[in-house]
């Protein structure tokens, strides 16, 4: 394809690293890579990650599925315009949902030859979240009407997408530096991943300590296995990551004979030693999952396994692959007892745990940036053929 210029259009900041920045930054570095002019028009960012950042409104920051985010103010119309000319864009590549006061301004002043395109990330799980994205939708009918082509990262950001804005998209996954992950989990040493190992087994946990994330239904399986006496001997717990359940997590931990230890936050950098440290790498989270990318940096880390909570997400993510799916929230009276029985098993059963292991490591090239890359690369010839260039 020949070289492009492409303008990522995201309301938030780029000095956080969640879910889709760290999504458009991977596809970004991968489509430069390739030998396209990446660019970010973006919500208030005082400590740019790459270059070619334009920053175009400030940001306020709310909660919504159980994320914090930032959303933007009024974009100024000055600002937008000294953006678009950095250009002119061969492709705008907006990411969905997204506000009518910057992304949608952003649309609605494009070049007519400027191609189109729009990522939907989300997944919603209540009535209520529907209920607002369909509101947002139809606030942005004007905009949305100009867009050429839609990608979703997955089929429960597809429905999403359709449910809300009346589109059908492709689905292309999240991308994942695979080679940078397996590179950086080379790059550590041994000698390091095996301190955070320590003796017996080790299970990881990595996200954030809110409800959805699963910390609360970890903490419940440890209690069931120590009560059940189902878990080896050894068995030792790393919670990594911070937010508003941390401390209630720390106390219940207190109670338990097994040994489980609060970190906080993991930097980006240090991220794959913890996980190469883990015999087992388990994220419960209990919904509101559109895409499952911890799951594939786990796997491509070098953890020895990863399970997960059975969500859409996380599902569509795993390929329906129930051995690596377990139920977590309702579990008929007994908390905890369907995860605590599958970290038994993972723990016990090494021909069944391999067998698995196997099966995850071959999601890694589906997932790969590079994979991705040419999958976008192919929307945005047909936005430009859409627009009657080539």
């Amino acid at each position: 394809m020949r070289p492009l210029k492409v303008g990522f259009v995201f309301d938030d900041s780029l000095d956080a690293f969640d879910g889709v920045q760290q999504h458009i930054l991977t596809l970004g570095r991968e489509l430069e890579r390739r030998g396209h002019e990446v660019h970010y028009l973006v919500g208030q960012t005082e400590h740019p990650p790459v270059r070619h950042v334009h920053p175009l409104s400030r940001n306020v920051q709310v909660s919504f599925n159980g994320n914090r985010m930032r959303i933007p103010l009024l974009a100024p119309g000055d600002a937008i315009r000294r953006a678009l000319a950095a250009g002119p864009f061969d492709i705008l590549h907006v990411q969905a949902p997204y506000s009518p006061l910057l992304a949608g301004r952003v649309l609605e002043r494009a070049d007519p030859r400027t191609g189109l395109v729009a990522t939907y990330h989300i997944a919603v799980d209540t009535r209520v979240q529907l209920a607002a994205g369909k509101a947002l939708g139809a606030i942005n009918s004007r905009s949305h009407r100009l867009i050429d082509e839609v990608i979703a990262v997955s089929q429960v950001a597809a429905r999403y997408a359709q449910l809300t804005a009346g589109v059908r998209g492709v689905v292309i996954p999240n991308p994942v530096d695979v080679t940078g992950l397996q590179e950086r989990g080379r790059s550590v040493g041994r000698e390091r991943v095996e301190r955070l190992h320590g003796q017996g087994p080790h299970l990881v946990f990595l996200g954030r300590f809110v409800p959805r994330k699963g910390a609360r239904a970890l903490l419940d399986a440890l209690a069931w296995g120590e009560a059940a006496e189902v878990f080896p001997p050894g068995l030792h717990v790393t919670m990594a990551g911070k937010g508003p359940l941390l401390e209630e997590c720390r106390r219940r931990a207190e109670e338990l004979r097994t040994p489980v230890e609060f970190p906080g936050f993991i930097e980006e950098g240090d991220k794959p030693a913890l996980l190469a440290s883990a015999d087992l790498a388990v994220f419960p989270s209990t919904g509101g999952e559109s895409f499952g990318i911890v799951l594939l940096e786990a796997i491509a880390s070098g953890a020895a396994l990863s399970l997960a909570g059975d969500n859409p997400g996380y599902r569509s993510t795993l390929l329906d692959d129930e051995d690596a799916l377990v139920p977590v929230g309702d579990e008929g009276g007994q908390p905890g007892r369907a995860l605590a029985e599958r970290i038994a098993r993972a723990l016990a059963e090494p021909a069944w745990s391999e067998a698995l292991a196997r099966r995850e490591r071959g999601l890694l090239k589906r997932y790969d940036v590079k994979t991705v890359a040419a999958q976008v690369e192919g929307v945005y010839a047909r936005a430009l053929a859409d627009r009657g260039r080539d």
